[in-house]
C-alpha cells in the first residue's frame, strides 16, 4: 500500500484497523509483540517502540498475528520523503486467510484514499517471481506497467497509470468517491 507520510500515523491506523478483525500485533497466547531486525533476528517490543521506530528509521519491521503463533510479516517503509510503503507477506497462508487480509487491506486502502492519504494498493501473489521488477517502479518510477498483472490492484481516482489497467482482465469496483480497485479475473479454460 502506497500513501503519504507519516510512517508512525499510518502505523497505528494499521494496528487499529487489523485489531477490529481480531488480528493483533501481540501473540495472542503470549502476548509478546515482536519487531524483526533488518537481518531477520526477532526482537521483543512493544506498540511505543515500533512507532517510534517508524519515526527515526526508513524501514521497520514487524509482525502482525493472526493466530497463536500464525503470523503476518509487515514492514513499513519511507521510499521518499512523501511516500511511505507498507508491505504485507503472506506466505504460509491458506488461500482462505489471503484473501481475508487483502479484503481487510483493500478496506484500509479504500478508507485512506477517501482522506487522501492513499494512492496505490497491489496484491500480487508471484512479485517475487520477477527480479527486475519492484510495485514502486509502477507506483512512483516510470514503469507504465507490470511485467504482469496482480490478483488485487487499487488506485486512487487521481492515479493517472490506472488508465494501463486492461480492464478486459479485471472486474472494477468503485467503494468509497476516490477509491477504484481492480480484481483479477479468472478466465475459462
Amino acid at each position: 500500500m502506497y500513501g503519504g507520510p507519516p510512517a508512525s500515523s499510518r502505523f497505528d491506523e494499521l494496528v487499529d484497523h487489523f485489531a477490529m478483525d481480531g488480528i493483533t500485533l501481540a501473540e495472542p497466547s503470549t502476548g509478546k509483540v515482536l519487531r524483526v531486525s533488518p537481518v531477520g533476528d526477532p526482537i521483543q517490543s512493544s506498540r511505543e517502540d515500533i512507532r517510534a521506530e517508524c519515526v527515526n528509521s526508513q524501514e521497520v519491521a514487524f509482525n502482525f498475528y493472526l493466530a497463536p503463533s500464525d503470523n503476518v510479516f509487515c514492514s513499513i517503509r519511507t521510499v521518499r520523503s512523501n511516500v511511505v510503503r507498507e508491505s504485507f507477506s503472506l506466505d504460509g497462508k491458506t488461500e482462505e486467510q489471503s484473501l481475508h487480509v487483502i479484503e481487510n487491506l483493500a478496506t484500509l486502502f479504500c478508507r485512506r484514499t477517501e482522506q487522501r492519504s492513499a494512492f496505490g494498493f497491489v496484491a500480487d501473489r508471484h512479485a517475487e517471481l520477477h527480479r527486475d521488477f519492484h510495485w514502486d517502479d509502477f507506483f512512483i518510477g516510470e514503469t507504465s506497467r507490470p511485467p504482469e498483472w496482480p490478483l488485487v490492484l487499487g488506485c486512487a481516482d487521481g492515479f493517472v497509470k490506472r488508465t494501463a489497467v486492461p480492464s478486459g482482465s479485471y472486474s472494477q469496483t468503485r467503494l468509497e468517491p476516490n477509491c477504484i480497485l481492480f480484481h483479477k479475473t479468472e478466465v475459462a479454460r
